[in-house]
């Protein structure tokens, strides 16, 4: 029995693909695919890299679905369809906007994939697939691992991909993660992250997480154990981390070279409106001091903006830009 795993481009046109640069693996269907049974057969197809061949047998796909990618994933679920090939589609954009994604496949699934990827996979071998799997979010990868030996072979950068946890406790209300998992992060087993390292031959790692900070306790206890893998990583976090240099000491030392963090705006009003939680819990309002924190531990910073809140004018814009 085989299944087919696709990660959608953004987009096609019709003499190139539309974004060609997102060379990182996609680690969404790696832990997938590490919960997969041995009796069934794994393709992965990127879309953002390789064509899709719809006429190569297949018994099932399953497509990860993200809003900028949605338009992209129902036109590959059609040809699938077309072709008598049974749709499953999930991830983000599936689970926050179920009615639409509904449209578009023979069966949706809303919430994280550890809790009934497997049941329904057992129900297809068993021609019980249903329309529906609703589960919820939670603690990442219990118990299962990666697997990366589908990525092999496709010309991805050499930057190992995984988690550390998912969500974040803040409420930013312009951020999925916060409606998605409920101001909550859930974090894994320190020990399997360990294992996860150790199972991978790269020492340069990038945490995917939203934010890897969200608990200062937490993050600490994972960096003292990370510092004896000797190894260099990223990931995202918020500017609060500035707030703890405990937490920054253990973080540079095991290993980190920086991360991205959400600046957002400099705007105090704009902030206010997008209730931009770690923002409010360092001092001042221009970032300075957080700056000069991060440039001395060494850390790189690279910082993402988001423009065009009701209390944005030009001038605001304009400051935000230059600041950046």
């Amino acid at each position: 029995m085989k299944i087919t795993l696709i990660k959608p481009n953004i987009g096609r046109l019709g003499h190139s693909l539309y974004v060609d640069e997102g060379r990182m693996e996609p680690l969404q269907l790696g832990v997938l695919a590490g919960m997969i049974p041995d009796d069934f057969d794994i393709v992965l197809c990127d879309d953002r890299m390789e064509e899709i061949t719809y006429d190569e047998p297949t018994d099932l796909v399953a497509i990860t679905v993200e809003t900028y990618t949605a338009r992209r994933a129902y036109e590959i679920g059609k040809e699938y369809q077309k072709r008598g090939i049974p749709v499953v589609m999930g991830g983000m954009h599936a689970t926050l906007l179920p009615d639409e994604v509904a449209e578009h496949t023979d069966t949706l699934y809303i919430g994280d994939g550890e809790f009934e990827w497997q049941n329904l996979l057992s129900d297809f071998k068993n021609g019980k697939m249903k329309k529906l799997y609703n589960t919820t979010a939670g603690v990442p990868q219990p118990g299962t691992f990666t697997r990366r030996d589908i990525f092999q072979g496709k010309g991805y950068l050499p930057i190992t991909l995984l988690q550390f946890g998912r969500g974040c406790r803040f409420a930013c209300h312009f951020c999925a993660i916060a409606e998605y998992f409920d101001k909550t992060q859930y974090v894994r087993k320190i020990d399997e992250i360990l294992e996860e390292i150790d199972r991978q031959d790269r020492d340069f790692l990038f945490f995917v997480d939203d934010n890897i900070n969200s608990n200062h306790e937490l993050a600490k206890e994972f960096y003292r154990e990370l510092i004896s893998m000797k190894v260099k990583w990223v990931s995202q976090t918020s500017i609060d981390i500035t707030n703890d240099l405990e937490l920054m000491d253990l973080m540079m030392t095991s290993g980190c070279l920086g991360n991205v963090i959400g600046f957002e705006s400099i705007t105090r009003s704009s902030l206010k409106e997008m209730k931009k939680g770690p923002s409010f819990i360092v001092e001042g309002h221009d970032y300075k001091l957080q700056l000069e924190i991060l440039r001395d531990y060494g850390h790189q910073t690279w910082g993402s903006f988001t423009l065009g809140h009701d209390h944005d004018t030009l001038d605001s814009i304009r400051s935000t830009l230059d600041f950046a």
